[in-house]
């Protein structure tokens, strides 16, 4: 006989590797912090491995938004990682800068403004705000990393560092929720 195995939600996974990930990131592109190999090891796996198993989770719950969602921005993670471990390695070839990023940086902005639709179509308000900011972000470190312009990365910076807060809130709300309710069926039961 076989029992169907049952997922917690994986939300508060999922937005926390974003969202710590992104303010790290976001603190180093403000000009606040230098960027280390620490951020680098997190990138890779609490931005990117921890988003990649909520998506997979979410894909086994059947949410297809939060699973497609949680594993595009955690391959994002892995792959910017694993840009910087490129351009360590050698920087002449593997340039972190520049019109190259500065494409990727849009395009990552256009697939997530779909997925802003997407969560306002979806009436979850956090996270519109959450994807919202990260649109402005991304587009904003399209210009600034791509043409050079130092103020405009800072202010990618800034907005990123708002993303990043929203989206730990939002995954704390969602933790909470589920906290509140299990602590309701303790009372009851």
């Amino acid at each position: 006989m076989s029992k169907e195995e049952v997922f917690a939600n994986p939300a508060t996974l999922g937005l926390w590797g974003f969202g710590l990930t992104t303010v790290v990131l976001s603190l180093h592109n403000a000009g606040i912090i230098p960027s280390t190999g620490m951020t680098l090891a997190y990138a890779f796996f609490w931005g990117g491995m921890a988003q990649v198993f909520a998506g997979w989770i979410s894909f086994r719950r059947g949410d297809m938004f939060a699973a497609t969602a949680f594993s595009t921005y955690g391959l994002f993670w892995i792959g910017f990682g694993l840009a910087f471990v490129f351009h360590t390695w050698n920087s002449s070839v593997f340039s972190f800068s520049g019109r190259e990023i500065g494409a990727w940086m849009a395009l990552w902005g256009v697939l997530t403004l779909f997925y802003t639709v997407g969560a306002y179509m979806l009436r979850a308000k956090a996270l519109t705000v959450v994807l919202g900011l990260l649109v402005a972000t991304f587009w904003l470190l399209a210009v600034g990393l791509g043409y050079g312009i130092a103020d405009v990365t800072i202010a990618g910076g800034w907005v990123g560092l708002v993303c990043g807060l929203s989206a730990i809130y939002t995954g704390l709300e969602d933790l909470m929720k589920w906290v509140s309710n299990q602590a309701k069926q303790m009372r009851q039961g």
